[in-house]
């Protein structure tokens, strides 16, 4: 039997980047934060234009990402769950310059 009867997490995240960011590469970065642990990352709501730079500054969009994060060996703790979030922003931060919307 494999980890997959585990129950999976999903947990979602916005980013304020560049305008010009593709979403492939936050993604990308997303899943680096934990490539054994996260199972998919989605991309939900993109929020750009004049509003946007509005409340995030000029140049700026937001975008939002489910992540799905499969456990493999255990349920995972809310302490595990909140590192490999730390790890996911962090991730997303060191190669877009993004950060997340407060």
């Amino acid at each position: 039997m494999g980890g997959s009867d585990l129950q999976a997490v999903e947990r979602d995240f916005a980013f304020v980047v560049d305008a010009t960011l593709e979403v492939e590469k936050l993604i990308k970065a997303a899943k680096g934060g934990d490539k054994k642990l996260i199972e998919s990352v989605s991309v939900f709501d993109i929020f750009s234009g004049s509003k946007a730079e509005a409340q995030m500054g000029e140049g700026k969009k937001s975008v939002a990402i489910s992540v799905r994060i499969q456990p493999k060996a255990a349920t995972l703790t809310d302490k595990e769950i909140e590192a490999i979030s730390a790890k996911i922003v962090a991730s997303v931060a060191k190669v877009t310059g993004g950060e997340l919307r407060s």
